[in-house]
């Protein structure tokens, strides 16, 4: 089982169950993923500033099911209230949970192909768990092979999710705080340099007083660069500089990371080491594996 956090959110799921669609919103919003030949299970949260009604929710979810759902019965699975029932050729089973410690309402579906799992469904809903914003002010992320710690403060602001290629953002709503995590593959094909040029050549002019230097993580080498954030400007604000990237053995993927954090938030900044607040995952799949049909 691999060990996914969105949304201060954790769920552990079989190795090669992907996620193909998710949502950066964190009132409401939807994940799901797939194996290699159709979805099997969706994680959906809502927050909320008290616990819901959840028995009257799946009375009126079950009230709504069409013509094409049979067998429909509640059950309880791992202390998770839901219902399940057949779709065409598919067992699909709904469950719900409040979880108060992030003030979120938590359904997970699970979608089965012929028959239900029952035993499945069990080491999934076990799994389920709030992650809650660290002592030190941290929410931290684990997807696409990545392992992030970002201040609380800071929103999911994009992505970018293709073969052999990932990445993520996180800024602070004022600026100019920009944290960047990346994930790279097939570097066979594109990586024509040492590590230490390919990285000095995605740091922006705005870096001054740039410092670069090696060092490992672990056994891993690693190039980092440090400065300070100074764009040209009389009204740019200014702030703190740090990235590393290193290639893991382990998946031969290249991790990049990037901060520029304001002089507000200099107390989250990686001062020596960027790669603190970012580690590889190389259990994850890269790749999203063949197309998905409904």
């Amino acid at each position: 089982m691999i060990d996914w956090i969105w949304r201060q959110i954790g769920v552990s799921l079989p190795p090669d169950w992907e996620m193909l669609q998710f949502s950066r919103e964190s009132k409401r919003g939807r994940c799901a993923f797939a194996d290699r030949r159709r979805f099997r299970f969706e994680l959906n949260w809502h927050a909320f500033a008290a616990e819901p009604d959840f028995d009257r929710m799946m009375t009126d979810y079950a009230s709504t099911l069409d013509a094409n759902w049979h067998d429909i019965q509640s059950l309880r699975c791992a202390g998770w209230p839901g219902l399940t029932g057949r779709r065409e050729h598919e067992i699909v089973s709904r469950f719900g949970r409040y979880f108060p410690l992030i003030g979120v309402l938590v359904e997970a579906v699970v979608i089965h192909p012929e028959t239900r799992d029952s035993e499945l469904e069990s080491r999934i809903l076990g799994s389920i768990r709030p992650v809650p914003v660290d002592p030190e002010g941290y929410q931290r992320w684990r997807t696409f092979g990545m392992d992030l710690k970002v201040p609380a403060s800071f929103s999911f602001a994009e992505s970018q999710v293709q073969p052999a290629r990932c990445g993520l953002l996180f800024q602070s709503d004022k600026g100019p705080d920009r944290w960047i995590f990346r994930r790279y593959g097939m570097l066979k094909s594109w990586l024509k340099t040492p590590l230490r040029e390919w990285l000095e050549s995605q740091t922006d002019p705005a870096v001054r007083y740039r410092r670069l230097e090696s060092g490992l993580i672990h056994t891993i080498p690693v190039e980092r660069v440090h400065g300070e954030w100074r764009p040209r400007g009389l009204l740019l604000k200014k702030g703190l500089y740090a990235a590393s990237a290193w290639i893991d053995p382990r998946d031969q993927r290249l991790y990049h990371v990037q901060c520029i954090t304001s002089k507000s938030n200099h107390a989250f900044h990686p001062r020596e080491r960027a790669e603190k607040i970012m580690a590889s995952c190389p259990e994850f799949f890269s790749l999203p594996k063949p197309s998905i049909g409904k």
